[in-house]
């Protein structure tokens, strides 16, 4: 037996009007958090509250979606510089609904290739690259170290332009 949907919340037209939407890109969920701040997902990015306005996140810059269900919080990671610690923007949601659902969707389509390297015993790596669901850019590239290893680590940069150069080779043969 399934369980009843929830009514689906409307997107206030003031909301909509303050998205920094590109032509033709059109809303497809969205949640209210706790403070009544509107986080939207459109085909193209997501939008998240800044200041009072919206600051537009493309779907190839994030890096993976959380829920955390114990405490009410979804955490949306970033994909972060060579070096530089991953941003992480908290939401306090009852139920992220299909929000949730489009961020897993729409950040696994940005994947192109995603290739893992060993680096020390069970340390390792992965190299992704991602596009735009649009294809309006270039593949972007990211590195994702395991916890206890260090982009400074000479067998962590070796490794890493070795994934690199094996990823790109991998999307030139597609």
């Amino acid at each position: 037996m399934t369980s009843p949907r929830r009514p689906r919340l409307r997107l206030p037209a003031e909301v909509k009007q303050r998205l920094p939407l590109q032509s033709r890109e059109r809303p497809l969920a969205w949640a209210a958090d706790k403070q009544g701040r509107w986080y939207v997902g459109s085909d193209r990015a997501l939008h998240l509250p800044q200041d009072d306005g919206y600051r537009r996140l493309p779907w190839e810059e994030v890096e993976r979606a959380e829920w955390h269900r114990d405490d009410g919080r979804l955490a949306v990671v970033e994909v972060a510089d060579w070096g530089e610690p991953e941003s992480r923007t908290l939401v306090d949601v009852d139920e992220p609904g299909e929000l949730l659902e489009l961020l897993r969707e729409r950040v696994t389509k940005s994947v192109v290739v995603s290739v893992y390297a060993p680096v020390r015993g069970r340390l390792g790596l992965s190299v992704v690259g991602r596009r735009s669901p649009a294809g309006e850019r270039p593949i972007s590239w990211s590195t994702v170290l395991a916890k206890g290893l260090q982009p400074g680590e000479p067998d962590v940069v070796e490794v890493a332009e070795s994934a690199l150069r094996q990823a790109k080779a991998e999307v030139a043969g597609l």
